[in-house]
């Protein structure tokens, strides 16, 4: 045998060992921080875990802390998912956590696993722990209660009281609202005449003439007249001027032939400020007064006015 098969032969019965050496170490990095180090109960808190390590090497972070429970609270929580990302050869974990036990808490994560080609390196977080301070007081001792607060007294309510006022509300608003269709309930029309009259009466009543208000006394006796003369003869208009009114309605002989010489002096008062006489304006009145009269016997002979004038007339001769 030649040196080259010699060396051959020596070359592959190392060769198997070197690749299965158990005592290979990867060459693996690895360093926590806990931010903020000092946190109260169910304050959150941060794990940032770093791993170094060659190209190619596979990293498995654990899923989160321990949960196994301790007097029926579990220590540390993880809120959320962890979150994992890759700088190059540099793996990064973050955890979010939170306690619920004072005092130093070990955070009791499982190992950080790491493999390549075949071998696998566990990580421990052995020391990785949090302090959890209390909020009481050093010495709550000191500490003095306040006095207990007296036992709520609800009161008894008088249901019979509330139901009664209640009825009594209901039937009040019940008489408003049948008050109020009475009021405003449908009257029957009143007759021109009768109104007009009525109306004479009220003017009368005012004692205008007495008062040195005769313009207001004219004036308003001649709106009377002329809301009967609308309301008695077809075609006469509340709009009407003197005119159209005299032609609408087309005045007779006697006391309704006075009618226009009235109506132009009514003009004259309302709109001219024309004056005019106490006597003047009181026989102007019975003058308009007439005329409603005769107009109302004229178009309604049936009337009780047509009737008395009628059995004047037969008295008279």
């Amino acid at each position: 045998m030649n040196y080259a098969s010699l060396l051959l032969l020596l070359l592959q019965a190392i060769a198997p060992r070197t690749a299965q050496n158990p005592q290979t170490i990867l060459p693996v990095q690895m360093g926590y921080r806990v931010s903020p180090d000092t946190v109260l109960i169910a304050q959150p808190f941060d794990l940032f875990i770093k791993v170094l390590a060659p190209k190619g090497v596979r990293f498995e972070f654990p899923l989160g802390p321990d949960t196994t429970t301790q007097n029926g609270v579990r220590p540390i929580e993880l809120r959320g998912e962890k979150v994992v990302s890759m700088l190059g050869d540099t793996a990064v974990a973050l955890y979010h956590l939170v306690a619920w036990e004072v005092g130093t808490r070990p955070l009791r994560f499982p190992d950080v696993r790491v493999t390549f080609e075949g071998q696998e390196r566990r990580l421990s977080l052995g020391g990785a722990s949090i302090f959890v301070k209390s909020v009481l007081p050093a010495d709550s001792s000191l500490r003095i209660p306040k006095p207990a607060r007296p036992l709520i007294v609800l009161p008894v309510i008088n249901w019979l009281l509330w139901l009664g006022l209640l009825a009594a509300a209901i039937a009040a608003v019940l008489l408003w609202w049948a008050w109020r269709r009475y009021r405003n309930r449908p009257r029957p029309p009143v007759d021109p005449y009768v109104r007009a009259q009525q109306e004479f009466a009220r003017i009368e009543a005012r004692r205008l003439l007495e008062d040195g208000q005769s313009e207001e006394y004219f004036a308003a006796m001649v709106d009377v007249a002329r809301e009967y003369l609308v309301a008695r003869i077809p075609g006469v208009r509340r709009s009407d001027t003197s005119f159209e009114l005299l032609r609408a309605m087309k005045p007779r002989d006697g006391i309704e032939a006075e009618l226009p010489r009235l109506l132009e002096r009514a003009d004259l008062v309302k709109f001219a400020r024309a004056e005019i006489g106490r006597e003047e304006a009181r026989e102007a009145g019975l003058a308009l007064r007439a005329v409603v009269d005769h107009v109302e016997v004229r178009v309604n002979p049936e009337s009780e006015v047509a009737k008395r004038i009628a059995a004047a007339k037969e008295r008279a001769a």
